[in-house]
């Protein structure tokens, strides 16, 4: 699987991120989300970047944990929580995608 570099905006600032060209997309909108929500918090608390960071990565985190649970609550298929776990699985090796 080759990777590619693709550049996003975050409260201003650029990071140049590491993923599979066909994810590109993806990881524009979520750097667009990202960068709202921060935004969101930032505006709604003063806190300084850091602070904001920290809080809206735990919103996000808790939003999606709370989907999934949704999700895995409303499935009786074992393949669906197979499914599930490895989205969760996805998701924590996406962290490793970024570089500073």
């Amino acid at each position: 699987m080759s990777k590619n570099t693709t550049s996003v905006k975050i409260l201003g600032t650029e990071y140049k991120i590491s993923c599979p060209p066909e994810e590109s997309e993806a990881v524009k909108r979520a750097a667009v989300f990202l960068d709202m929500k921060l935004k969101e918090i930032r505006e709604a608390t003063n806190l300084d970047e850091s602070k904001a960071a920290i809080i809206t990565a735990l919103n996000i985190s808790n939003d999606y944990l709370k989907d999934s649970a949704k999700k895995l609550a409303l499935s009786d298929n074992s393949e669906d929580m197979i499914q599930l776990t490895d989205d969760v699985k996805r998701h924590i090796k996406t962290i490793s995608l970024f570089e500073d």
